[in-house]
């Protein structure tokens, strides 16, 4: 059993699916493809384990995936057309491209194809029909597969047929072919392709596909969601005598049912229709297949008809009937997700819930940002408000049962009111980030104005109303772009504008609004202070930003369309993805160096891919130098253990959310807390801070590379004779006696910060590092016995009561000036009691 199911093209990208089983196996598969503006990229899931098979990216924008059973193979092929002059065939489980089948006569975009198999011959044919209208045959001979040359038509004809939606022939006898336009269905006679009728589709409507119910029966479907069943004139039914002859005024194509909700609200965008037959129910011997349509639209909904089998002697009686409109049958069975989420019993929890009252009416929340620095989650809601909860206790309120759920005001929040109408956007610059102002919060809203907040007091610190369009997006520049940007942020705007808005100034620095179309994308080339805007045609502005000290101004450079756009976004976001090696040094700001080795290749350009393996090989080497700073110490980031994602399927739903938790993260925080609220005698007293502890965590962190310690055991060596080189020729080249002078000083220095340190209570050592006798040992410093200049005496410190011996200024103040004095790059360490 294959079908195909057209989801249609109400936004870019857009998606259609093909689902498809494996002969002989329960193995089902779905393809996906994902169509932009020059190019698609086509995955396939194994509905059984719900994995994603295969992914691609292919130069090809399909606009229809027929699934097909080729003679003399195991497999079902997929049969592609779309954007481009020829039929793909391609293998559903590698995605590859096998044949193609190409045009000598009048190539063109293919709009329609049907594969059929002649009841009369052993091979297949493909029937195509292009977007000017010239139909085209192709067999397939046996043995084609993999690697074969194109295929070429064996016969074409041009018909009065423009921009095809479908093109089916009829299962029943194969004489007639239907095909599907935007503003007519017709009936084709098989042989010559001669047009025997032609219907045009109700007012107000246009025709989305069709398909045979018998030999003389057709089932149409129109944007409206609706279908229409029809009655073919005898001159297109091919077992008439009347069959191609001219119709008849009296004889023409006759409505005699429609399949349609009884009330209905206008659809915000074509619905998705396919007709296919299904295996009868048990119980039901007289029909074996059982003919459906089905509907699913923007809103969720799902609705099925079972197609009645109508006899020609009911089909007479209803012709001789009078009605006004045709009998009209509602849907076998609907279900919307809306329905789906009403019935759930309990219902599901809101994050902001306990906010709802009986009797006022819920807001439903239109944007949220998660704060995880602060704990916080801000929503902004259809009324204009901006509503901060604690997120922890908030999720603990919905989620968990206990005594908190009795208070009535628990946990706070803070309501921020300053829009007009519904918020659409929300920003924390300083969470992308830190050299904005913590308490910064930025909210876009449908009333055309910008709104920056200070978190912690409530308050509306300025309103930027620059743009005539409700905001959309809002967005931070990146980090290397000039100083006056820095302290900025980016807003888009449904008038087709850009802004860019100064937070500290509290005035737009910059407004872009030349656009034709609506913005969807803004990216940055700070090396060459460009702006990228991307429209949703395809079209790229591009705007030179000039700052100087005083003024601050933009203009127009170029705008760009096709390929070009494209190459120009696609090096945007290389440049973003350099960027972040560019502390290294030298050229790693640039392009990226492979962008420049293909431009070579395609021009043959020897000295431009030379030019670029050198860059990468220098870039290559900055990254592992960079990489090796570190001495093998891995570093990991304070990953939050709880972050809240808002999602939304629908613009016109209120906004749903997702709570990840990180584990790792969430363990290491309640141990964070559990150890800082122990005493440093406690944690001693549980083994937490001793000695063999500490070795295990040392192990722990050391690199799993066999030949780790040696290099670094080698580096230290290194490191160790040269300084002792460096000190024998600094004693060679002393003719004055400077360093003794400075040794001896170094000594004086010492014996006073000791007497300093006696007279304020801390405990002398001896030179062996033995405790002198009547001195405790828990509330010792550990001094170096005698300060020297070189690397091999480092002055190791033990602060086992480091929070009640650091609480003088005094103590601090001798610690600071024996490393000042003494000079050492080395750290000391204290035991884990302190951080």
């Amino acid at each position: 059993m294959t079908s195909s199911i057209r989801i249609p093209e109400a936004s870019v990208p857009s998606v259609q699916l093909t689902y498809t089983r494996i002969p002989s196996t329960s193995t089902q598969i779905v393809c996906a493809t994902i169509k932009y503006t020059h190019f698609s990229e086509m995955a396939t899931w194994d509905l059984v384990d719900g994995k994603c098979c295969e992914l691609v990216k292919i130069p090809y924008v399909h606009t229809n995936i027929q699934p097909y059973h080729m003679s003399g193979t195991e497999d079902d092929r997929l049969f592609c057309n779309g954007y481009y002059a020829e039929i793909l065939i391609m293998d559903p489980f590698s995605l590859e491209i096998l044949f193609s089948l190409a045009s000598r006569v009048n190539p063109d975009w293919i709009s329609a194809l049907h594969v059929l198999r002649p009841a009369k011959r052993k091979d297949d044919v493909v029937l195509g029909l292009t977007t000017t209208g010239m139909v085209k045959m192709w067999p397939l001979p046996a043995g084609v597969g993999k690697g074969s040359d194109p295929l070429y038509e064996t016969e074409s004809k041009q018909i009065r047929c423009l921009n095809a939606i479908s093109m089916s022939c009829c299962a029943y006898n194969q004489r007639t072919v239907i095909i599907v336009c935007a503003k007519f269905w017709q009936i084709y006679d098989a042989g010559d392709f001669s047009v025997l009728c032609s219907v045009s589709p109700p007012r107000g409507e246009r025709w989305l596909g069709g398909d045979f119910l018998a030999a003389d029966r057709v089932l149409l479907w129109s944007d409206e969601g609706r279908g229409y069943m029809y009655r073919l004139p005898t001159n297109c039914i091919a077992d008439s005598k009347d069959f191609h002859s001219k119709a008849t005024d009296g004889d023409n194509p006759f409505l005699y049912c429609t399949l349609a909700m009884p009330v209905e609200k206008p659809l915000s965008c074509p619905p998705a229709m396919r007709f296919f037959q299904a295996v009868a129910q048990q119980g039901k011997p007289s029909c074996k297949y059982q003919k459906l349509l089905i509907r699913g639209d923007s809103e969720g909904a799902i609705k099925f008809w079972h197609i009645p089998e109508v006899s020609n002697s009911q089909l007479a009686q209803i012709k001789q009937e009078e009605f006004d409109k045709p009998t009209s049958l509602p849907p076998t069975y609907q279900i919307t997700m809306s329905e789906v989420w009403a019935n759930m019993k309990p219902p599901p929890a809101g994050i902001v819930d306990q906010l709802e009252t009986p009797d006022a009416p819920s807001i439903h929340i239109t944007a949220s940002i998660y704060l995880p620095q602060q704990g916080r989650l801000v929503c902004g809601r259809e009324d204009g408000s901006i509503i901060i909860v604690p997120a922890s206790q908030t999720v603990m309120l919905q989620l968990l049962h206990g005594k908190h759920q009795q208070y009535d005001d628990w946990p706070p929040h803070q309501v921020l009111l300053g829009h007009a109408g519904r918020v659409n956007c929300l920003l924390y610059p300083n969470h992308v980030h830190p050299r904005y102002e913590v308490s910064h919060l930025v909210s876009g809203g449908v009333d055309f104005a910008v709104c920056l907040w200070d978190l912690y007091s409530g308050s509306l610190l300025h309103r930027f109303c620059v743009h005539a369009g409700e905001i959309t997006q809002l967005m931070v520049p990146p980090s290397n772009c000039s100083p006056r940007v820095l302290k900025c942020i980016c807003s888009v705007a449904s008038d087709h504008s850009v802004a860019i808005l100064g937070l500290s100034e509290r005035k737009c620095v910059v407004l872009a609004s030349r656009h034709l179309f609506p913005v969807v994308t803004v990216k940055w080339r700070p090396l060459d202070d460009f702006m990228v805007v991307g429209c949703s045609d395809g079209t790229v502005y591009i705007w030179q930003m000039e700052t100087g000290m005083l003024n601050f101004s933009c203009h127009l450079d170029r705008v760009l369309h096709g390929i070009c756009a494209e190459e120009v976004l696609h090096a945007c976001d290389e440049n973003v993805a350099s960027t972040t090696a560019a502390s290294a040094g030298g050229d790693m700001g640039l392009a990226n160096p492979a962008v420049h080795f293909f431009r070579g290749l395609r021009s043959r350009n020897l000295s431009a891919i030379r030019h670029a393996t050198q860059r990468g090989l220098h870039q290559l080497q900055q990254l592992h130098h960079h990489s090796n700073q570190h001495d093998g110490v891995v570093v990991k980031s304070d990953a939050p253990p709880l972050v809240i994602q808002g999602y939304r399927t629908n613009p016109k739903d209120s906004e749903s959310h997702i709570l990840f938790f990180d584990i790792e993260a969430l363990i290491v925080q309640l141990l964070s807390e559990e150890y800082s609220a122990m005493s440093p005698g406690t944690l001693e007293a549980q083994g937490l801070i001793n000695s063999a502890e500490y070795e295990k965590v040392s192990a722990l962190t050391q690199s799993a590379s066999p030949d780790a310690s040696k290099k670094i055991a080698d580096f230290f060596g290194r490191v160790k004779d040269k300084a002792g080189d460096m000190e024998r020729i600094l004693k060679e080249k002393d003719k004055h006696g400077i360093l003794a002078k400075v040794k001896e000083g170094a000594e004086t220095m010492h014996t006073k910060l000791q007497a300093k340190a006696e007279s304020v209570g801390l405990k002398n050592i001896s030179g062996d590092g033995r405790e002198r006798k009547g001195e405790s040992k828990d509330k010792c410093l550990l001094l170096c016995s005698r300060p020297h200049l070189t690397v091999e005496r480092v002055a190791h410190f033990s602060f086992t009561q480091a929070p009640a011996m650091l609480k003088s200024p005094l103590h601090l103040e001798i610690v600071t000036s024996l490393f000042v004095m003494i000079g050492l790059q080395e750290r000391f360490k204290f035991n884990d009691a302190l951080e």
